[in-house]
């Protein structure tokens, strides 16, 4: 009997821990910036999901196409219809890992934290490394995680026609920004 109840007291000290490894939200934010000088192009999605493992340093991310907003509703049409093709690749997905140390414990503010990590986008797989910063607020079990990154989508088989080639940027600049609670 004794052997039991500290098997069961062992696991549940180990699932509790484990829970207390995983950061989520489900209104993170990513936008896209596109800027020639014929014309500026912005969207943005204020419903993307993520997770954050403090224990293994790992984030996930899904974004979905048809959540993006543009300023244009013609742009949107035919971002989704032409471009990104959202019926056929409806979202966008990053798994990645945080490389530098972090304390996740404690209070602090660490910049230029390098995550690598697949972006599967468009039907393509593609490593890429990021830059972050991550905001850890121990007191209020919130991580704060934001990033400024290029795309381009030529490296996701994403074809622009060239009626509209030069109204479209070769270079993508995509920022996120999420703010995990911790799981329970």
């Amino acid at each position: 009997m004794y052997k039991l109840i500290v098997i069961f007291i062992l696991t549940g000290s180990f699932l509790t821990s484990q829970a207390q490894d995983k950061y989520l939200t489900r209104t993170g934010t990513v936008e896209f910036f596109s800027s020639t000088p014929i014309e500026d192009i912005r969207a943005n999605n204020g419903q993307v999901s993520s997770i954050l493992k403090t224990n293994t340093k790992e984030i996930f991310f899904n974004v979905l196409m048809r959540s993006f907003r543009f300023e244009k509703a013609l742009m949107e049409e035919h971002f989704n219809e032409k471009y990104v093709e959202s019926e056929v690749y409806p979202a966008a997905k990053f798994k990645g890992t945080i490389l530098d140390e972090i304390d996740f414990s404690k209070d602090g503010t660490y910049e230029d934290v390098t995550v690598e990590g697949t972006m599967i986008f468009h039907g393509v797989e593609k490593e890429i490394s990021v830059l972050a910063t991550i905001v850890v607020d121990a007191a209020a079990e919130t991580i704060h995680c934001t990033s400024d990154f290029l795309l381009k989508p030529e490296d996701y088989t994403i074809e622009i026609p060239s009626v509209v080639r030069d109204k479209i940027s070769d270079d993508i600049q995509v920022s996120t920004q999420f703010v995990y609670t911790k799981s329970e």
